[in-house]
């Protein structure tokens, strides 16, 4: 193989790889943080000590635990997620689809974690291939077979409308 081709190759391998380990670095980050400030809270309060109330993200958002949430499989609220059905692909070439849901884009979170600038709040309705691996998984949801009825972060680009 020339040499010039061996520097493409890399490059293009490079490229592929550098999205994917970003986007797990900066959950990992976002976990250790809200993991860590947790256990800071509950240093101040075992001292005596409060702290004043956070304020809201954005007044249109409750602060709510989604822990255990459900989507209605029927998506019968249209305030809530979008009346359309979309399709949830994993990266492969081409992309395969996983997973029919619903999109929630005005959404900042997904079970109290922030959503990244490149993510997306689906409520899985349908398991196409429930053996295949989540890219974004949880302590109780890893796999595509155990999201349905819940609400999971996507890769907006892996997130497509279904043609009617």
């Amino acid at each position: 193989m020339a040499p010039e081709d061996l520097e493409q190759l890399t490059q293009k391998i490079r490229d592929q790889l550098e999205e994917p380990i970003t986007e797990k670095v900066t959950r990992q980050l976002m976990l250790s943080f809200s993991q860590m400030q947790s256990h800071f809270q509950s240093q101040m309060q075992s001292q005596g000590l409060t702290l004043p109330p956070e304020p809201e993200v954005s007044p249109s958002y409750a602060r709510v635990s989604t822990k255990e949430s459900c989507v209605d499989p029927l998506g019968n609220d249209p305030d809530k997620g979008d009346s359309e059905k979309y399709g949830l692909y994993v990266e492969e070439n081409p992309p395969r689809l996983v997973a029919l849901g619903r999109l929630y884009e005005g959404s900042t979170t997904v079970h109290n974690i922030p959503l990244l600038h490149d993510h997306v709040k689906v409520g899985v309705e349908e398991v196409k291939d429930a053996d295949t691996l989540i890219h974004v998984p949880t302590e109780e949801v890893k796999l595509v077979g155990q999201t349905l009825n819940t609400f999971l972060t996507w890769s907006t680009h892996l997130v497509k409308r279904l043609s009617k």
